[in-house]
Formats: structure tokens, sequence, C-alpha cells
């Protein structure tokens, strides 16, 4: 199987104690590539993950590909205030359930644009997401802005000087 690397997720130094979490993910295929160094590792992922020695253990030298569930929409406006309303274009629908964590992508002002921030309510034409905005003024959407769901990777070593590589990649045969 031939992969391709479609973003690259800062490595994980977890101890055997302490679980260590990325930041959030935007996915793009939902396929995720996790690797262990010499020392095995527990891996867990989703919104809020905290690995524990339950998790997803992945021996030493090893590498996984766990398949998550990709949600990219295209946005018609935001809606700035105490909580950030999303609409999406007429007749597209809302893909996105409550408890969903996700990411705005390439508005303007550029602080409008969140990263891994939980839903909080849908209809079948907005979501809205926990974010205070109401300090942004002068919002726009264009063609490429973007609501994406987005999740986070946790590991916990297995044993002392665990490494853990992700990356996000594409099954070549699939492209």
């Amino acid at each position: 199987m031939s992969l391709k690397i479609v973003q690259t997720i800062n490595k994980l130094s977890p101890s055997v104690s302490s679980a260590s979490t990325t930041s959030g993910i935007s996915l793009k295929t939902g396929y995720i590539r996790v690797s262990t160094g010499t020392t095995g590792a527990y891996v867990a992922i989703g919104t809020d993950p905290v690995a524990t020695t339950n998790s997803f253990h992945i021996p030493p030298n090893s590498t996984e590909i766990i398949k998550e569930t990709p949600i990219r929409q295209r946005l018609s406006g935001i809606a700035t205030g105490s909580s950030t309303v999303i609409t999406f274009p007429d007749g597209s629908g809302n893909y996105f359930s409550v408890g969903d964590y996700v990411t705005i992508e390439g508005a303007s002002p550029t602080g409008i644009n969140t990263v891994h921030m939980p839903v909080t309510a849908v209809t079948s034409t907005t979501a809205t997401v926990a974010y205070a905005s109401q300090s942004v003024t002068g919002v726009s959407v264009n063609g490429s802005t973007s609501l994406v769901k987005s999740l986070k990777v946790s590991a916990i070593g297995a044993g002392a000087g665990c490494d853990v590589s992700i990356a996000e990649v594409q099954i070549v045969s699939q492209a």
C-alpha cells in the first residue's frame, strides 16, 4: 500500500505516567497514521482524548492507520456573538452534529478562524460553535471558507523513551 503524506502533526513524546495530546487536527482524508519508535504506546483519538493503558496499543517499531470520518463544508455566512453561528449554502444540508469539534478555515479577518471548537447546536442550515466572537468585526466568507471536522490524538508510553509520530495520509490507490 502506497501512502501520500497530506499533513504532518507534531511528534508526541509521552511518559509512562502522563499522556501527551496533539493540538486540533483539521481532517482532510481521515486516515491518521500513527507510528512508534523503540517503545510502544497506547493511543486514543477523539474530540478531547486522554490515552490510558486501556487505550489502543501500538507495539514498538509499528505503524497503524486509523480511519476517521472527515467532514468539510463550505460556508455562506458567519454571525458573531457570545457564540458563533455558521450558515451553510441553501440546499447543501448540515453534516455536523452537536458534540463534533470543528475548525473554521479561510474566513476574513483571520481572527474569526478557529481551531478545534465544539459544536453546541445544529439546524438543517446552521451550526453553532462555542466561540465567543463578538469582538471580531468585518467578518466575510469566500468560496474557500469552510467548516472542518477536527480531532486530537493522545498517547501514553508503554515504557520509557516513547516517541509517537503522527501524520494524516492518503492511500495512493484512492487518489
